[in-house]
């Protein structure tokens, strides 16, 4: 398992939390999805074998957010 935090500028609220966690959490392969708005992070575990970073920053972007 591959670990990545990744930084995330535009969440605001819990509900920013929510929006990116469920969308990330749809790729194949993704073990473990935490959004925290406060230190604008989402940290992600997940099967290199299955998904890669780009196809996550590419989820958190359709959830409105802009990963760095």
């Amino acid at each position: 398992m591959k670990r990545e935090i990744i930084k995330t500028i535009g969440m605001h609220c819990n509900g920013c939390e929510i929006s990116a966690q469920e969308l990330v959490g749809e790729l194949p392969g993704i073990k473990k999805v935490k959004a925290d708005y406060k230190t604008e992070e989402v940290f992600v575990e997940f099967d290199e074998n299955r998904t890669n970073v780009a196809d996550i920053r590419k989820k958190i972007v359709e959830a409105g957010f802009i990963p760095e």
